[in-house]
């Protein structure tokens, strides 16, 4: 699989939520240098796995799609 590549502005919104939920419920300050090291463990470690549960979720979207749309053209076949 490629790497994930995301824009400047959605890591920096990930390293912003991330410096967010430490402070809230960690008590604690990650700064941003340590934030951007934090973003990109998550991104290279979690991405795959986010990525390749939303396509086995559209795939199975398309198949069941694809059943209604054939079940729909059986019952229009004419005999």
């Amino acid at each position: 699989m490629s790497e994930i590549k995301l824009s400047k502005e959605e890591k920096q919104l990930i390293v912003s939520r991330l410096q967010s939920y430490c402070g809230e419920h960690l008590d604690f300050q990650l700064e941003q240098f340590d934030a951007e090291f934090f973003a990109e463990f998550v991104i290279k470690t979690f991405g795959p796995l986010f990525y390749n549960a939303g396509l086995d979720e559209a795939i199975k979207t398309h198949q069941s799609f694809s059943e209604q749309i054939q079940e729909y053209m059986d019952l229009k076949r004419i005999l």
